[in-house]
Order: structure tokens, then C-alpha cells, then sequence
């Protein structure tokens, strides 16, 4: 075994128990949050301001992506501007003190400027998204979105813990407990995902600034490679 072979399976194991690590946050998070402080789950309790930090920092790797990587810069405006709408969603109750939904009209403005920034740089919007599906750091994203956008409001539904519980009185601090906390995982998922696209585009842009070689330079390699034997 070559000891590029044996460093690339040591960072897999690194990668794979910071992920774990990570995942474990979400039961820590619910039990500070139910048991330790016992306020229940609400919006300035610590699995909430976890999911709006996580937020902030998948906001931010494509945030830095618009400014050093251009060849991908109509695309991470677009990615950039979604997450910051699903930010400002989860600060909703901060915005109600102004007015009730105010927190719309904020997603209104932003979702205009992104389509608008996306349009100017709109050479750098299909082929980066096509290149992302086939990215394994996007695929986490995507896999994180299906978690907080569909799966925590299925299973976090009150009508089926209705249906499992025998004591109804416990229905609602379960029903958040379970959606808030797959919505937490969904993050993690998300925030990982964003963090390896971005170290994966920072590689790109090291690559496509390496020094290309001519015809000429190749075949002097090719010719010196036999006298080097």
C-alpha cells in the first residue's frame, strides 16, 4: 500500500468521526434544551440557535465563493441568497417585533437582488450547477435540504404523534422535539456539505492557476525522460 493510499483512508477516518461528532450535537442540543434547562424547544433555545449559526456558515463558504472562485460566481449567488433566506425564515421571530411577517419582505428583497446578481453573472450559472450534482460535498447539501425541508415536517407532524401516543398531553413538546432536532441533522448535513464544496472549489482554483505546459515543453519532457533512465 502507497502512502498517498494510506493518508487518503486516514482522512476518511478523520472526516467520518467529525461528522459523527457532529451529529451527536443534535441529542445534546435537545436534552440541553428539555431537560437541562427545560424550557422546552423555543426560539432562543440552543437547538435553534444552533440550526441559525449553521446557517450563517453555509451562508458564508458560498458567500466567499462569489468573490474567489468567478468561474462559479452566478451559481454561488444563487445558492448564497437561498440560505440566507432560510436564515432570515428561522430569525422570523425577530422580525415579527417589527411587524408580523415582516421576515417576507426581507426574503422578497434578497431573492430579487440573487436573480439579478445571478442574471448579470449568468455565464457562471448552468455549468457550475451541473458540475455540483456531481459533486460529493453538494450531494450532503442536498441530502440536508430533502432532511429539513420534507422529512422533518412529515415526521415532525402532530397528527402522527397522535396516533403513537397514548398520553396526548405530551404531544406538542414531542412534535417540536422531533422536528426541531431532524431540522438540526438537516443543518449539520447542509453546513458540512458547504464547508467541502468550498474547500473542493478552492482546490479547482489552485489547479486552473498551476502553469500549462506548451506542445514544445511536453515533447523536451518526453525526450529527457529516456536519458534520466
Amino acid at each position: 500500500m502507497q502512502k498517498s493510499d494510506a493518508r487518503l483512508i486516514y482522512r476518511a477516518f478523520i472526516r467520518f468521526f467529525l461528522l459523527v461528532a457532529a451529529m451527536l450535537w443534535v441529542p445534546l442540543a435537545v436534552i440541553l434544551d428539555v431537560v437541562v434547562i427545560g424550557h422546552g424547544m423555543p426560539e432562543d433555545g440552543v437547538t435553534e440557535i444552533s440550526q441559525e449559526v449553521l446557517l450563517l456558515l453555509s451562508f458564508g463558504f458560498f458567500a466567499l465563493l462569489v468573490f474567489k472562485r468567478s468561474q462559479s460566481r452566478g451559481f454561488s449567488i444563487l445558492v448564497a441568497g437561498f440560505f440566507l433566506c432560510m436564515l432570515i425564515r428561522e430569525l422570523d421571530f425577530m422580525f415579527d417585533s417589527i411587524q408580523h411577517g415582516f421576515w417576507k419582505y426581507i426574503v422578497s428583497v434578497i431573492v430579487l437582488l440573487s436573480l439579478l446578481l445571478a442574471a448579470i453573472f449568468r455565464h457562471s450559472v448552468v455549468s457550475p450547477m451541473a458540475r455540483a450534482t456531481t459533486s460529493v460535498a453538494f450531494h450532503y447539501i442536498l441530502t440536508g435540504l430533502v432532511i429539513v425541508l420534507f422529512f422533518s415536517r412529515v415526521f415532525g407532524t402532530g397528527t402522527l404523534w397522535e396516533m403513537v401516543l397514548d398520553d396526548l398531553s405530551y404531544t406538542a413538546l414531542i412534535k417540536n422535539t422531533v422536528q426541531e432536532g431532524t431540522e438540526l441533522l438537516g443543518y449539520i448535513l447542509i453546513a458540512w456539505g458547504a464547508l467541502h464544496y468550498y474547500r473542493e472549489q478552492r482546490t479547482m482554483k489552485q489547479m486552473d492557476q498551476l502553469p500549462v505546459m506548451t506542445d514544445l515543453e511536453e515533447e523536451s519532457v518526453t525526450e529527457a525522460e529516456p536519458e534520466r533512465r
